[in-house]
């Protein structure tokens, strides 16, 4: 019986001193704090009116026509936040998604090694079944250290 407990101990203690290891060098190489809230769900601006600087960094912004016609391509362009979101080794935009409605517009993946500014153009062909209706462009972006965030443009087709 002293035997076993003696091999318990050795491996939870090693176990201990490895998890620990872990956790310093996660550190290390990922120096900036994660906020567990922003993984929860996905984030939108509260009050466009007064928005937050983490809002105003990661809230995708829209240029597109407001209203374009069926069956002809229009430019959708999208910037990462008001005040372009910084890009580095520890923080930076993992994807850009497009959805029109519920369906998949679009995705541009970002490294996470590059210096580029988060932006991108889509060229968007709405079909002739849409004729008559409005549609909403769902932006969706995500942070590896502040989640998914996701905004939306509404455009009527002619």
């Amino acid at each position: 019986m002293e035997r076993r407990n003696v091999l318990k101990a050795v491996l939870f203690g090693g176990a201990a001193v490895l998890l620990g290891k872990g956790i310093a060098v996660a550190k290390e190489y990922f120096p900036i704090p994660v906020n567990e809230e922003l993984f929860r769900n996905i984030n939108r601006v509260k009050d466009p009116a007064h928005m937050t600087g983490l809002e105003k960094k990661h809230s995708p912004v829209t240029n597109a026509p407001g209203k374009v016609k069926a069956g002809e391509p229009f430019d959708v362009d999208v910037v990462i936040g008001e005040v372009v979101h910084p890009m580095g080794p520890t923080h930076w935009i993992e994807y850009l998604q497009v959805n029109i409605d519920n369906e998949p517009g679009g995705r541009v993946d970002f490294r996470s090694h590059g210096y580029l500014k988060p932006k991108a153009r889509f060229t968007v062909l709405l079909g002739e079944d849409l004729k008559g209706k409005k549609v909403s462009l769902v932006m969706q972006i995500k942070c590896n250290l502040h989640g998914i965030w996701e905004n939306h443009f509404n455009l009527e087709v002619l």
